[in-house]
């Protein structure tokens, strides 16, 4: 389960940020996350809450919008999201000439803290 590395490095880096800006404590982490992104939302979420004990985010909330996937076409030259789960053609001009533009990441958005 890869979620438990992914928040551990997520609540670290939370922690030097809120160092850095001096705060005491973070009460809120807003992240994107794409739904190509090989993260599981429901387990991010469980390891969110066992991982922030103890830490600058013990109190936080985590809050989480998920991205669908967005293709550029080098054909037609267009971006759109894609249709269901083929990520391989334009739904604009039908090319295989595509690249995954969005949704195959996770983001930190924001953080609140005080």
């Amino acid at each position: 389960m890869h979620e438990f590395s992914v928040v551990s490095s997520l609540i670290e880096s939370c922690e030097e940020i809120a160092q850095h800006n001096q705060a005491e404590k973070i009460l809120a982490i807003h992240l994107d996350i794409g739904e190509r992104s090989g993260v599981n939302v429901a387990l991010l979420k469980s390891a969110f809450e066992e991982f922030k004990l103890g830490s600058l985010c013990e109190q936080a909330k985590l809050l989480i919008q998920e991205s669908k996937v967005e293709l550029t076409c080098d054909s037609c030259h267009q971006s759109n999201l894609a249709n269901k789960l083929d990520y391989t053609h334009c739904p604009c001009c039908g090319s295989e000439q595509v690249k995954i533009t969005k949704g195959n990441e996770m983001l930190l958005l924001r953080l609140e803290m005080k």
